[in-house]
């Protein structure tokens, strides 16, 4: 384990070196009901000291699921989609926020669900939209202001989200699971994935990638997906987290510091370890 880490170790020194400081947050997707997974999920929260956007189902939410995300005090809700459910044509990625639906459908699901989730969780719950295969189009991006969300949440570059003007675009960018086989995808390819990232951001700031869709102080988005992690990736969590929760040049932000206009690098607020 400690020789596929060596790299992304190597890394975070290049950034001491330069004065910076990686910043780093997480969202966790399919919550739905209390499972030992999800126990195991919070328990790597709370031992390193790293803040957790869980990424609930509305439509499938057992109640008991709130009782066991407020006990933990790392833990903030952010709403993902209605029921993932995929909406698209036929023969197209699966969408949910958007699809072959009129967007007054979509939206009002978005709005039930998020009147489902605010009262349980009040101000625990983030108002943000993590977007159900991470697949959102842009009329529902630019409703979103309108039915009470503050940010909203895919896969890849922030600036590839369109019409999000009135939110914040807090993006994830690196999961572990090779989803061809629901499998982790290995300590090397997992952690190459990060030091990718981490690399393009860094040149970026240099000034000497002007093509690169990297923003030099985009934080780095680390997606899971509890219900199914395997015993190989729960280690590399463990690992992971315990790596970049000591490096000086990293750094694991709040849900509300992530989601928040300026979250720049070193400049966001931290949760304290």
């Amino acid at each position: 384990m400690s020789h596929a880490f060596d790299s992304l170790r190597h890394e975070l020194d290049l950034w001491g070196e330069a004065g910076r400081v990686a910043a780093f947050w997480w969202r966790d997707d399919d919550a739905v009901a209390p499972t030992q997974a999800l126990d195991r999920l919070l328990g790597l929260s709370d031992r390193h000291g790293v803040e957790i956007g869980v990424a609930v189902i509305p439509a499938h939410m057992e109640d008991a699921l709130a009782d066991v995300l407020l006990s933990h005090a790392g833990a903030v809700v952010l709403q993902h989609g209605y029921a993932h459910t995929n909406h698209a044509p036929p023969g197209e990625p699966a969408v949910e926020c958007g699809g072959s639906r009129p967007l007054e459908a979509v939206l009002e699901e978005l709005r039930i669900g998020k009147e489902r989730l605010a009262p349980l969780f009040g101000p625990r719950f983030a108002e943000v939209m993590a977007a159900p295969w991470n697949r959102i189009e842009a009329p529902v991006v630019g409703a979103l202001a309108a039915l009470g969300f503050r940010g909203v949440s895919a896969f890849g570059p922030r600036r590839a989200i369109k019409c999000a003007e009135a939110l914040v675009v807090t993006n994830t960018h690196v999961d572990p699971i090779n989803w061809k086989e629901r499998r982790f995808a290995g300590n090397e390819k997992a952690s190459s994935g990060i030091v990718g990232e981490l690399k393009a951001r860094r040149v970026a700031a240099t000034g000497a990638a002007a093509e690169s869709a990297a923003e030099p102080d985009e934080p780095l988005g680390l997606l899971t997906h509890h219900l199914v992690h395997d015993e190989g990736l729960w280690d590399f969590l463990e690992a992971f987290l315990a790596l970049t929760s000591a490096h000086p040049a990293a750094r694991w932000l709040t849900i509300d510091a992530a989601f928040t206009v300026v979250n720049r690098g070193a400049r966001a607020e931290s949760r304290p370890r």
